[in-house]
């Protein structure tokens, strides 16, 4: 039912009614022998202005248009094909019909693809009669909607004389613009009567019933008393239109705030792509930077090989030249003496005789040069150490011929089921391994008496690095009262902390044990060298360094009874530590200690490294701690370092004062051991005090420079060999106020205010601390 009211009709083109209703004949029709006029040509925009009425999903026209709730109007064969069902395929939204076909017709959509229709048909040419179909259509009867011809209209104009039917000539419609064809047709439209028994009468209401809204006749209206009140239909469509007006303009405010939400999203999608575009440009840019870096790398240990073999070349051509030129002296002596035993007379042998002696004993005195002893030309260790370097800088791991790790050390039994503990974080952790038949003997352990389990010692395997557990009794550990202590020079004690018991955390007690507490050292990366552990203690913040006072002895030597160290160093473990610092920055790279078969690395993140982006290290903080707490699990650890007075030392001091643990790093260990002046004591005439050298000639190897761990297994190797002191006694050890003192004085040498010889004997006095200090 059209939804407008009906207009009066204009003054049609039909002629008008008689006196008896009769029509007369019409004046303007088309005459005989008149050749019809030529369709106007009209723009190809008009199709485009309507396509709003076509289907919204094919873009087809569909006499069966369904109105959705989102206000999208689509056909019945999209809504069938609609993957997923019950979804606008517009815009989502959910359609509330179970079948997914909504009950709604658009009417509107459709009345005007039947109009529109129509005048195409007009403008297509010239359109048959409806009726008879034989003449020409002359006239357009928009109430019956029907083509006529000049003698059909005349009989239509009799049929119809009761009713005012609205009748247009074809040329005029034809000449018209489809937007005035759609206004004229859509004011012509009559609202009928929705009584059901006027159904099919014809009755054209002009009343509405505001009660049952519903449009109504007059007889309805005057009949039905239930019908009230009522209002005229044009005035119910005009209150309609302005109400639907009304919320338009509303949604077009609010249109507006979605609007720029939309703006909003697209700006942030527009940054997100942005963002992620730049991310990879600047990880392209990163990773061509690294690929250069390496590839210099490369580049320069190809021309050190090159370099190194042609040295070595020259060197062996130098040393094959003299080595002929003695055998060739030799064979000329050989050869000379022999002539004179056969045919020389008294008189030449008196005469020849010294000359050629002095010359064979100065070939007797000529001896081959050892294999230790001669430089090893082209044995290219600086291009393995820094490759090696190089590879575990950029992958983390070590390289493939990286130093095993000990056999027979600890084995894990297979057939323990207990529960892993997960590693916090998925950091590089410090490695090192612990023997539990070392904490079960040891009674100077700072945790109770370890027991042994056998079934989890297995000698001859290797150790696994995935797991290591350790197992304490309930055993109270008594309390030292001369230990932990700070001595009236507010010097840091060096005995170990009863309280390192409690710092190491308890894992939970086992099913099948409950009265044991374990402690579980799990490993986050497999290492050829060592194994890594996961568990980290707890330590408890403590404040930073006191200032030391000047002090000419230090704890560790004091006669006092208050220190246990003076019942005697032999019970301290030595500890073969290695430091690897960045020769600008002045910042720890990575941290190693050996005792023995336990060791420790741990490498340490730096934001200055060239390769920051590969790093796989952890920061300063927790590799301190774990070197804190590598260090309490061991009895009155003694550090072994190849040179004090390097700079190594005083930046390890630093950092451990900046994260305000040098406290518990004095209180752990119990001082400094410095191995090259023991070794120039030892070795006084060495032609070279070089480590590297010093490995060459003694232990036949060559030092990895790269590797931290590695430098530290060499010192604790080259301390066996050279047979140093298995105990380190008072006269040998430097103490923390001797590290404190250089420490402080490194300002002084760097402003070339004193030399470093005289900062050192200043810092084995421990003078002027307390003056620079308050400086």
């Amino acid at each position: 039912m059209p939804d407008s009211p009906a207009a009066p009709p204009p003054p049609g083109p039909g002629p008008p009614a008689g006196g008896d209703g009769t029509a007369a004949p019409m004046e303007t029709g088309p005459q005989a022998g008149t050749p019809p006029c030529s369709p106007p040509s009209h723009p190809p925009a008009v199709e485009d202005d309507f396509k709003f009425v076509l289907c919204e999903g094919c873009q087809q026209e569909s006499p069966n248009l369904k109105l959705l709730n989102c206000l999208h109007t689509l056909c019945l064969g999209c809504l069938s094909e609609n993957k997923p069902i019950g979804q606008c395929p517009v815009c989502r939204m959910a359609i509330p019909q179970a079948s997914g076909i909504p009950d709604t017709d658009n009417l509107l959509f459709i009345n005007l693809q039947a109009r529109l229709s129509i005048y195409k048909m007009i403008n297509s040419g010239g359109p048959s009669c409806s009726r008879c179909q034989g003449e020409v259509a002359a006239v357009w009867c928009s109430e019956c909607e029907e083509f006529l011809c000049t003698k059909c209209f005349e009989d239509h104009q009799w049929f119809f004389k009761k009713r005012s039917h609205e009748a247009r000539k074809v040329e005029e419609l034809r000449a018209e613009s489809a937007h005035r064809f759609l206004e004229d047709t859509r004011k012509s439209c009559n609202i009928f009567c929705s009584s059901p028994g006027h159904a099919n009468q014809g009755h054209i209401c002009s009343i509405y019933c505001k009660k049952c809204c519903k449009p109504l006749c007059c007889s309805c209206a005057l009949l039905d008393s239930q019908h009230a009140p009522f209002c005229d239909i044009r005035s119910e469509t005009q209150r309609r239109q302005e109400e639907l007006s009304t919320m338009r303009q509303e949604l077009k405010q609010k249109r507006s705030a979605f609007e720029a939400t939309y703006e909003v999203l697209q700006d942030e999608a527009a940054r997100l792509e942005q963002a992620q575009q730049e991310m990879r440009e600047l990880i392209h840019e990163r990773v061509e930077q690294l690929v250069r870096l390496i590839r210099q790398e490369e580049e320069e240990l190809l021309g050190l090989v090159e370099a190194q073999q042609e040295q070595g070349r020259r060197e062996l051509a130098r040393e094959l030249q003299r080595v002929e030129g003695v055998l060739q002296r030799m064979e000329a002596g050989e050869r000379l003496v022999e002539k004179m035993n056969l045919y020389a007379t008294e008189q030449e042998v008196m005469d020849m005789q010294p000359f050629i002696k002095d010359s064979l004993e100065e070939l007797q005195r000529l001896q081959p040069a050892a294999a230790g002893d001669r430089a090893q030309p082209g044995d290219l260790a600086e291009c393995r150490a820094r490759l090696e370097a190089l590879v575990e800088r950029v992958t983390g791991h070590p390289g493939t011929n990286s130093q095993a790790v000990p056999m027979g050390e600890v084995a894990l039994d297979k057939d323990l089921q207990e529960e892993l503990v997960q590693p916090e974080s998925k950091n590089v952790l410090p490695t090192f391994t612990i023997s539990l038949e070392m904490m079960q003997t040891n009674a100077a352990f700072p945790v109770a008496t370890w027991p042994k389990r056998s079934h989890c010692m297995e000698k001859g395997s290797q150790i696994s690095p995935k797991i290591l557990k350790l197992e304490c009794d309930n055993t109270p550990v008594p309390d030292d009262p001369s230990s932990n202590q700070w001595d009236g020079r507010r010097g840091p004690s060096t005995s170990i902390l009863n309280r390192n018991s409690s710092r190491i955390p308890a894992a939970s007690k086992h099913t099948d044990d409950a009265e044991d507490t374990s402690v579980i050292i799990c490993s986050s990366e497999d290492s050829e060298e060592d194994t890594a552990a996961s568990s980290k203690p707890r330590y408890s913040k403590e404040p930073s360094s006191p200032t030391w006072f000047e002090s000419s002895t230090s704890p560790h030597r004091s006669t006092g009874p208050t220190s246990p160290w003076d019942d005697g160093l032999e019970l301290s473990n030595l500890v073969f530590l290695s430091l690897k610092v960045d020769r600008k920055t002045q910042h720890i790279t990575e941290v190693a200690a050996a005792n023995g078969e336990h060791t420790f690395k741990t490498l340490i993140q730096t934001p200055e490294s060239v390769l920051a982006l590969l790093s796989q290290g952890v920061p300063m903080e927790v590799g301190m701690q774990h070197l804190l707490w590598y260090l309490s699990l061991l009895p009155r650890p003694i550090l072994i370092v190849y040179n004090f007075w390097a700079p190594e030392l005083p930046a390890l001091f630093k950092a451990l004062d900046a994260m305000g643990r040098k406290m518990d790093f004095c209180q752990v260990v119990g001082g400094y051991v410095d191995m090259l002046s023991l070794i120039k004591e030892k070795v006084p005439k060495a032609p070279s005090y070089k480590l590297k050298n010093l490995l060459r000639r003694h232990l036949q190897q060559q030092l990895k420079e790269g590797s931290a761990l590695a430098t530290a297994k060499a010192l604790q190797e080259l301390w066996g060999t050279l047979q140093l002191p298995a105990h380190a006694d008072a006269g040998m050890v430097l103490t923390h106020c001797n590290l404190q003192s250089y420490t402080i004085l490194q300002s002084l040498v760097q402003e070339k205010l004193l030399t470093r010889r005289a900062a050192k004997i200043l810092a084995r006095r421990n003078l002027i601390l307390w003056e620079l200090e308050e400086a």
